[in-house]
């Protein structure tokens, strides 16, 4: 699956890579006792996987699963930015 150029293909491992590192943080947060509110900034280690990913697609050049991944890319970080000022841990306004 990782050798397809595709677009679906790179939208569909981008939402499964960025959901299992959302897991994976919000898992270790809850067996330390950790707020979610007061550690939110620890979840823009969740894209991490998919910016390797991206790395791997370029150098295969495979750019149309490249836009998919981008495209998911963008607008999880354009979430969870929009999430941190919501909540307060990040603001635009200051």
């Amino acid at each position: 699956m990782l050798k397809k150029d595709n677009f679906w293909v790179g939208v569909i491992l981008a939402l499964i890579l960025c959901g299992l590192s959302i897991g994976a943080i919000y898992l270790c947060l809850h067996i330390f006792d950790l707020s979610v509110n007061d550690n939110a900034k620890l979840f823009l280690f969740a894209f991490v996987p998919d910016i390797l990913l991206l790395r791997y697609y370029a150098k295969k050049q495979f750019s149309k699963a490249m836009k998919g991944l981008s495209l998911i890319l963008i607008f999880g970080f354009c979430l969870l930015l929009y999430f941190l000022n919501f909540i307060g841990s990040f603001n635009f306004s200051s």
